[in-house]
């Protein structure tokens, strides 16, 4: 099995402390940085989306802080990598991995407040109806969260 050759050559490289790689010698870094911040992101949203106390603007600036100097410290400092000799290695995959940790974050987070989240509908359902801008969320007498359609308006209607 090829694959069983490679991963213990490549993680004895990751895990060789001050070998100062380059390109022409430990060409799959980018890679490996790449999915290195992919798992951070994802490590990162989870815990985010948990977490009760931490939301908004810092815990965004936690997850991006977290992503990129991290990876950036380990081939920097503990692997001594060459960075003149890859082509960009300092950002690679960090938009991505903020992307896959933001989208993780609201997954989580969302299903942790699906109450929050039926009373917020109830309340825009509720305003619209008032406004006469949308139409009820009633069908044949039913509720139905979250279903409410456009109401049609004529020309002479306000909003």
């Amino acid at each position: 099995c090829k694959t069983c050759i490679i991963m213990p050559s490549l993680i004895k490289k990751c895990k060789t402390f001050r070998w100062q790689p380059d390109s022409k010698s430990f060409p799959e870094l980018p890679t490996i940085t790449i999915w290195a911040r992919l798992v951070l992101g994802l490590l990162c949203g989870i815990s985010l989306g948990l977490r009760m106390e931490t939301k908004g603007v810092m815990g965004s600036l936690f997850g991006l802080n977290i992503i990129t100097f991290l990876p950036m410290f380990w081939f920097n400092k503990y692997l001594d990598a060459q960075i003149d000799s890859y082509k960009s290695l300092n950002f690679a995959g960090v938009i991505n991995s903020f992307c896959l940790m933001l989208l993780v974050w609201i997954v989580f987070f969302t299903a942790e407040h699906g109450d929050e989240e039926a009373s917020l509908a109830k309340a825009i359902s509720e305003a619209a109806r008032a406004s006469g801008g949308f139409a009820t969320n009633e069908v044949d007498g039913e509720d139905i969260d979250g279903a409410s359609g456009m109401e049609e308006t004529g020309p002479g209607d306000e909003f």
